[in-house]
């Protein structure tokens, strides 16, 4: 069998009003490791750059500071280049609108969950994992995100609850725990972050004709996108709020620690929810089992 992985990054702009973008790449490790010796040949060759960062590119800064555009262009393209060599088979993107995120769910969502990357990382797991079991494929793909402070203990404390809620094709898929990387280190996750940008530009209504033509040839033949709906999040808002109001007052560092430690002691007691057809449905549902877990203890 064949042993796959997928690695997302995400790329947003400063302005609230516009959405948070997941990407993703789906190949097997094999290829994963060409790409990587490949990848890094690229980086080495002069103009040399120790990373790639999109941000650092767009703004001429970092790895790209005192460079000319065309030179930065050239050095893209190059790497784009070879990404398409060890062309992944799947690639995906997943965004939600930070806006209504942040009317919807994050006034009714404690501290940790009050930032859309808990969403987003559980969409993007669950649509690859979806499309995949849709595909017939039956090796469990290992799923690799770029850190960021704090979302990976945050995430870890829901998400194989989460998990349990999928179909059992597609939650087969799922290998668990997922993995968070530094992405100046870890070569895929570099390549993730640069069709997280170039697709987010796009989508942004970008008009250099050379970002609009890398972020088509950058994705793979088989690409996946999915957008959160606004009345999805309004259902989220909705569970938090009517099901579990206790956790609004979870608002503070402080606080929201607090409980984690506690939800974390619980899962090491046995305590493990029923699984739930909504987010409603799903909440209810870990409300009645933790007060009867409780009630026990």
């Amino acid at each position: 069998m064949v042993d796959h992985s997928a690695y997302f990054d995400d790329s947003n702009s400063d302005t609230t009003k516009r959405d948070l973008v997941f990407a993703g790449l789906v190949s097997s490790d094999e290829t994963w490791r060409q790409f990587c010796l490949e990848w890094r040949l690229e980086l080495a060759r002069p103009p040399t750059i120790k990373h790639l960062k999109m941000a650092e590119a767009n703004g001429l800064r970092g790895q790209f500071a005192g460079w000319t555009r065309d030179a930065r262009d050239r050095k893209l393209q190059a790497l784009a280049e070879v990404l398409n060599r060890f062309r992944p088979p799947w690639t995906f993107d997943i965004s939600v609108s930070r806006e209504e995120y942040k009317s919807n769910v994050s006034p009714a969502s404690p501290r940790g969950l009050s930032t859309p990357y808990f969403a987003i990382t559980f969409a993007a797991v669950s649509a690859v994992a979806r499309h995949l079991a849709s595909e017939s494929v039956i090796t469990p793909v290992k799923f690799v995100f770029d850190e960021q402070k704090g979302v990976d203990t945050d995430v870890a404390l829901f998400f194989d609850y989460m998990v349990e809620n999928l179909d059992p094709a597609s939650r087969g898929l799922i290998k668990l725990p997922i993995g968070y990387g530094d992405d100046m280190q870890n070569l895929p996750l570099q390549a993730a972050d640069m069709l997280a940008w170039h697709i987010r530009r796009q989508r942004e209504g970008e008009e250099d004709p050379t970002v609009v033509h890398r972020a088509e040839y950058l994705r793979s033949d088989r690409h996946i996108e999915m957008h959160i709906p606004t009345e999805m999040l309004v259902r989220w808002g909705t569970a938090f709020s009517q099901v579990l109001p206790i956790l609004q007052t979870l608002k503070t560092k402080g606080e929201w620690q607090r409980f984690r430690t506690g939800a974390d002691q619980a899962k090491r007691d046995g305590f493990r929810p029923s699984h739930g057809n909504d987010p409603v449905d799903t909440l209810a549902t870990i409300r009645a089992d933790w007060d009867k877990f409780r009630g026990k203890s």
